[in-house]
């Protein structure tokens, strides 16, 4: 009897809990935010022990995810309508590049490395941080990125002097739209260390990395947050503090 109460529990809590998130909002299925986490957080716990344990009446849980569900629904109304209430629980959108620049403050203080930025780079085949103009932190820690090329000032009609936008033209005149291929996804430099391993992969020596940051006014590897190898030479990005 007792296994079939069991089984008839975890019923009732599937179904109740399918109707409940359907209540409130279909921002609980996508990506969620930190509120939002917390709250299916919770609502997976009482469930555990609603079902795992005889001592408490089992309506109590069905109660208590209700209360939870509830509070999440009206508190999502209110937010709708002040912006500061939904920072606070949602928080905020961090912008981590400007302008080609990485912001070292918003990353620090987001505990966002520069490795958590080039993993969400790749994935979205993205090659270098030269490529990039913007890239913004969102609340619900997914990464938005912009190119400069995204850009319609930056079309290869367009003239800079950066050298770094994938759509214009480098310091020495070369077209970079048609070299492509020349900008390879292997850091040699992250968080001021040398990558051994794709030095090896594009048959660099440290050697060589010294003496090219000491061209660009660098004296050590360690004053480098990020370096990248494209267009024959080395790319390296530059910081900021906003």
């Amino acid at each position: 009897m007792n296994d079939w109460l069991l089984l008839l529990k975890i019923a009732a809590i599937y179904f109740f809990i399918l109707f409940l998130l359907k209540f409130m909002g279909k921002r609980e299925i996508g990506q969620l935010s930190l509120f939002d986490f917390v709250v299916v957080l919770l609502i997976a716990d009482i469930a555990v022990i609603g079902v795992e344990t005889g001592e408490t009446p089992f309506y109590l849980t069905l109660l208590s995810i209700l209360l939870l569900g509830i509070i999440q629904k009206v508190l999502a109304v209110i937010m709708l309508k002040i912006k500061p209430l939904r920072d606070f629980f949602d928080g905020k959108e961090s912008i981590i590049m400007i302008d080609g620049k990485l912001n070292i403050k918003e990353m620090r203080k987001q505990s966002y490395n520069v490795d958590d930025l080039i993993v969400q780079m790749r994935i979205k085949n993205v090659r270098s941080l030269s490529e990039i103009r913007y890239a913004v932190l969102e609340a619900n820690g997914e990464i938005s990125l912009f190119k400069f090329q995204d850009f319609p000032s930056n079309k290869p009609t367009s003239k800079t002097t950066s050298g770094h936008n994938p759509s214009t033209k480098t310091d020495g005149g070369q077209d970079i739209s048609s070299h492509q291929a020349e900008i390879y996804p292997f850091p040699l430099i992250i968080s001021g260390k040398e990558n051994k391993n794709n030095l090896k992969i594009l048959g660099l020596s440290k050697d060589w990395l010294e003496k090219e940051i000491k061209k660009q006014g660098y004296q050590a590897i360690k004053e480098i947050y990020y370096a990248n190898y494209e267009y024959k030479k080395l790319f390296i990005v530059k910081t900021c503090d906003f």
